[in-house]
C-alpha cells in the first residue's frame, strides 16, 4: 500500500532584503553576467543575472527574492548561453535521442571574464 501527502501551504523561507546592483567592465554595462553571493556564515547563498544596462536582482528562493542578511564573498562570471538541442517533434533532447549535428564539449570552464572576478579562494568583493 503506498500513500502520498501532499502539502497545500508554501513553504517558509528565512527572510530575505531586496538585493539590486549593476555590474560594468571598463565602464560599460556587462549583460549576461551571473552575479553569485557565497555566504561567510549560515546563510544561502544568492545569483543574479545581468541585463542590457548590466542591472541585476538577486535571487535565493524564489525570484528577485532579494539576499539574506549576512556577509558574503561576491563573484562575476561570464558564460556563454547554453540552448537545448530539440527534436524535430519539438521536444527537448535528452541523452539517448539521435541527433543530426556534432555534439561538442567545452574543454575550458568557459567564463569569459579575468579569472580575478571568480575566485573565491580570493574575492574581490566581499
Amino acid at each position: 500500500m503506498l500513500t502520498v501527502v501532499i502539502g497545500c501551504g508554501g513553504k517558509e523561507w528565512p527572510p530575505t532584503n531586496k538585493t539590486t546592483g549593476t555590474v560594468t567592465l571598463d565602464g560599460q554595462p556587462l549583460e549576461g553576467a551571473t552575479v553569485s553571493f557565497f555566504p561567510k556564515g549560515d546563510f544561502s547563498p544568492a545569483n543574479g543575472k545581468t541585463d542590457s544596462a548590466g542591472r541585476f536582482e538577486m535571487t535565493t528562493f524564489n525570484s528577485n527574492d532579494g539576499a539574506m542578511t549576512g556577509s558574503f564573498d561576491v563573484t562575476v562570471a561570464k558564460y556563454p548561453e547554453v540552448v537545448v538541442e530539440t527534436s524535430l517533434e519539438g521536444t527537448p533532447w535528452t541523452e539517448g535521442m539521435e541527433s543530426d549535428g556534432d555534439q561538442t564539449v567545452d574543454e575550458g570552464d568557459g567564463n569569459s571574464l579575468p579569472k580575478k572576478y571568480d575566485n573565491r579562494d580570493k574575492p574581490l568583493l566581499t
